[in-house]
């Protein structure tokens, strides 16, 4: 009895919430920081926008999971916890280096509905999965990055052409090299976030709703005592 008590699954919302943000900026952030991407921006700076990335899949996919099931208010317990599970996790991590939930929250509910609002917009992958990538990196739309390799490869072939250039050859080749992988970042784009979200997905099903729609009511009457 005890071996299957130790196995069973899981159903608490707020261990669940809890483990899927620890892992899934964990997740979000190795991915982000791998070379393909070249996003040439400070550790702090990447660990702080996957997180709070990964705040808007968790929300995004709770509601995407329980959209027949559940009303927007009932819905409201599960984003409480959420919410208090990402500015633990948010002090617990940033504190060392001077950031409070507190008073980032305003700048994080911001970005978190840009995301949001750019997933109700751009409905269709991969257009979806790419404004959402530059919005989180600030990267250049993939249409300019291609005309600005379009214009380095013509600039190249002239130099390619003339003496006086060919030592600017080398320097050329390397800025255009960047703008392919930058190209190339979109593609790992399209596939990371939705892959991020099926993982979320599978590991907030097991959520009990019962609790969430409990809490939902203990949220409302506290608000009607206000």
């Amino acid at each position: 009895m005890l071996f299957f008590s130790k196995n069973k699954q899981q159903t608490d919302p707020e261990i669940i919430v809890k483990d899927c943000l620890n892992d899934l900026v964990k997740k979000v952030s190795e991915d982000l920081s791998s070379d393909g991407y070249r996003w040439g921006k400070p550790w702090g700076v990447k660990l702080f926008e996957s997180a709070v990335l990964s705040k808007f899949i968790i929300d995004y996919s709770f509601d995407g999971i329980v959209a027949e099931q559940l009303s927007d208010d009932e819905k409201k317990g599960f984003f409480e916890i959420s919410n208090r599970k990402f500015s633990k996790y948010f002090n617990d991590t940033f504190s060392s280096v001077g950031l409070n939930y507190e008073d980032m929250k305003e700048d994080i509910d911001n970005k978190v509905e840009k995301y949001f609002a750019t997933r109700r917009e751009f409905r269709k992958p991969p257009q979806c999965w790419h404004q959402i990538y530059m919005l989180v990196t600030r990267s250049k739309s993939i249409e300019e990055i291609k005309d600005d390799m379009k214009n380095k490869t013509s600039g190249l072939e002239l130099m390619k052409t003339n003496e006086n250039f060919s030592s600017m050859v080398p320097q050329y080749e390397m800025q255009i090299k960047i703008l392919q992988d930058k190209i190339g970042a979109f593609e790992l784009a399209e596939m990371m976030l939705p892959h991020m979200i099926r993982f979320t997905k599978q590991r907030l099903r097991p959520i009990k709703l019962k609790k969430i729609k409990a809490l939902s009511k203990k949220l409302a009457k506290k608000d009607k005592k206000k």
